[in-house]
C-alpha cells in the first residue's frame, strides 16, 4: 500500500505543476500584440519612440544638436524645421548640411533626444 500511495502523491503533484504552468502562461499577452497606450501618472514619466526622415540644416557638436528640415512625424508634430539634441555627438560626424537623413528619437521626460541618424545614399543620375 506504501507503494501505491507514494505513486498518487507524484501523481498528484505533478498535475498541480502543470497546472500552476498553464495558469501562469496564460497571464502572459502574446508577443504580437500591440503596446499599450500609458494614462495617468506613468504617462508622465513614459518614453515614446518615433521615426522620422528629413534634411540636414546645420549640426553644432558642441551641444550636440541637428537641425532637421523634416518631414511629419506621425504622433509627434507636423512637418517643420526643429533643432533637436542628439544622444551622443559622434551621431554627427559624416554628415552635412543638405544631407538627406532618417532618424529615431525618444520623447521622454528629458525632452525630445535623437537617438539614431542613417543617412541615406542619394543616387545622382
Amino acid at each position: 500500500m506504501p507503494k501505491l500511495r507514494r505513486q498518487s502523491s507524484v501523481f498528484s503533484s505533478t498535475l498541480v505543476i502543470l497546472l500552476l504552468l498553464v495558469v501562469s502562461s496564460c497571464n502572459k499577452s502574446a508577443g504580437t500584440a500591440a503596446p499599450q497606450k500609458v494614462t495617468g501618472p506613468a504617462a508622465a514619466v513614459a518614453t515614446n519612440s518615433y521615426t522620422g526622415e528629413g534634411k540636414v540644416v546645420a549640426m553644432d557638436p558642441k551641444r550636440p544638436s541637428i537641425e532637421i528640415d523634416h518631414h511629419e512625424i506621425k504622433g509627434l508634430m507636423p512637418a517643420m524645421k526643429m533643432e533637436f539634441y542628439v544622444k551622443d555627438k559622434t551621431m554627427l560626424s559624416g554628415l552635412k548640411a543638405g544631407d538627406l537623413i532618417d532618424f529615431s528619437i525618444d520623447n521622454g521626460v528629458g525632452g525630445i533626444v535623437i537617438t539614431k541618424i542613417t543617412k541615406k545614399i542619394s543616387i545622382s543620375p
